[in-house]
């Protein structure tokens, strides 16, 4: 190969890679199809992994399931944008309401979100927080969470509080 030729072709085959490694997609997320993954601070702190499943929810709502159903895990439930008809998730942010709010009428129109934790020995629920779809069709979602989350314990005289972050790409079954 002529060296007039070498140059310009090892530029554009730098510019190519490195274009081609800055295009987004779902491997973003650090998970595979099917899985989430999340990390608790505060008050009980772990790391949980497992499936991932996007399910419709009464109401027009999307329902998101991560763990098994025997298992701890988060459940997720928000009003999508534009509903109109059947439930489908789509790109956006959702902040966390509280659940007696997730049917009222809101002035914003904006969606809401609830989201309940359950572990082994405790259940707590979403105070603050969002989740961003980033990924969302073809019966598929895909984003990220931060949940500030309160246990549901009224026996305990002050409750426990932690943090969950996370990523996640959710199919449905």
């Amino acid at each position: 190969m002529p060296r007039c030729l070498a140059l310009p072709l090892s530029l554009t085959g730098l510019c190519l890679v490195l274009l081609l490694s800055g295009c987004g997609d779902a491997s973003d997320l650090g998970v595979a199809a099917g899985r989430y993954r999340l990390q608790i601070q505060g008050a009980v702190p772990d790391t949980l992994a497992g499936p991932a499943v996007l399910r419709s929810a009464r109401d027009a709502r999307v329902g998101l399931e991560l763990g098994t159903r025997d298992g701890p895990g988060l459940s997720m439930e928000f009003t999508p944008r534009g509903t109109g008809g059947a439930p489908d998730a789509a790109t956006g942010r959702y902040d966390v309401v509280r659940a007696a709010l997730l049917n009222a009428p809101r002035t914003d129109s904006l969606p809401g979100l609830v989201a309940f934790l359950s572990l082994p020995d405790a259940r707590f629920e979403a105070t603050e927080g969002h989740v961003s779809i980033t990924q969302a069709g073809r019966g598929a979602v895909g984003g990220t969470f931060t949940l500030e989350m309160t246990e549901q314990a009224p026996a305990l005289p002050t409750s426990r509080t932690i943090r969950v972050t996370g990523s996640l790409r959710a199919r449905r079954p």
